[in-house]
């Protein structure tokens, strides 16, 4: 299935009766926003995304089932364009996620963003390619991680020879619920430059006691204390595209999920 994006906002339900590979094209100078959502068994979604030169597109894959899925996403990013992509996933299902993002011509700018509330098992390979100079790459992500959850996070930034004055820089911030819980993330910087910057940050552990107590004194539940300190870790997903109805209902299911309103 082939798309292509038109300027401004969109939205593009999937199902696997429907789709096994989508293909997102975004023409010249188009700059558009578009909210995927996926829901149903999927033994491999594949997503391919283009940005052609002087584009820009903001693109959420969010996960809306409970199903597990297998997802693959490339991407290929061309001069002066800009693609940000952020997997949500707030489901209940095991998700295993690729994603390989090639910032193709100088100018190219990429952003890689994850949400995810693993109670099951969620793995995660993210990697950007800078192939050119002068290319930029971040990434960041954000989890919170259920008692018995396994949440696995390999964050790669690669800068070839050649691609002088790129920079690519990433970070995760991971926060446990219990003891018992499989955390793992691993930053990888594979770097064959000298003229370029590159960075990556990793906090992992779970919530501090003392506030915890302070907020239960003044009236909360523990689950809604938990709530309160852990929004946070996910909410930055909210803040992707510009519409209030949108950023409002992923507040509030992120919100429900962590227990805030139980």
């Amino acid at each position: 299935m082939e798309y292509s994006v038109h300027s401004g906002f969109e939205t593009l339900a999937l199902s696997p009766r429907n789709t096994e590979k989508l293909k997102l094209v975004v023409d010249e100078r188009i700059n558009a926003s578009l909210l995927v959502t996926y829901s149903g068994t999927w033994e491999s979604l594949q997503v391919e995304v283009i940005a052609s030169p002087y584009s820009s597109l903001t693109l959420m894959l969010k996960n809306d089932g409970s199903e597990d899925v297998v997802l693959q996403v490339s991407g290929s990013v061309h001069r002066d364009a800009s693609l940000t992509l952020a997997l949500c996933e707030l489901n209940a299902g095991n998700t295993q996620a690729r994603v390989t993002l090639d910032l193709c011509e100088e100018g190219a700018f990429a952003m890689l963003r994850s949400a995810c509330i693993a109670a099951s098992r969620k793995q995660f390979h993210m990697q950007c390619n800078h192939l050119q100079a002068h290319t930029e790459g971040l990434m960041e992500n954000y989890a919170v991680v259920e008692e018995g959850g396994q949440y696995r996070m390999e964050a790669t930034g690669k800068i070839i020879k050649g691609a002088r004055e790129s920079n690519s820089h990433q970070k995760t911030r991971v926060l446990t619920m219990s003891e018992r819980h499989s955390s793992e993330v691993v930053p990888v910087l594979l770097i064959d430059e000298n003229d370029v910057k590159a960075s990556h940050a990793t906090t992992l552990g779970q919530p501090d006691e003392n506030q915890l107590y302070y907020l239960q004194t003044r009236g909360l539940s523990r689950r809604q204390a938990l709530g309160l300190l852990t929004v946070g870790y996910i909410m930055p997903i909210t803040e992707l595209f510009d519409q209030e109805e949108v950023r409002t209902a992923l507040k509030d299911e992120i919100e429900m999920k962590v227990g805030l309103h139980a």
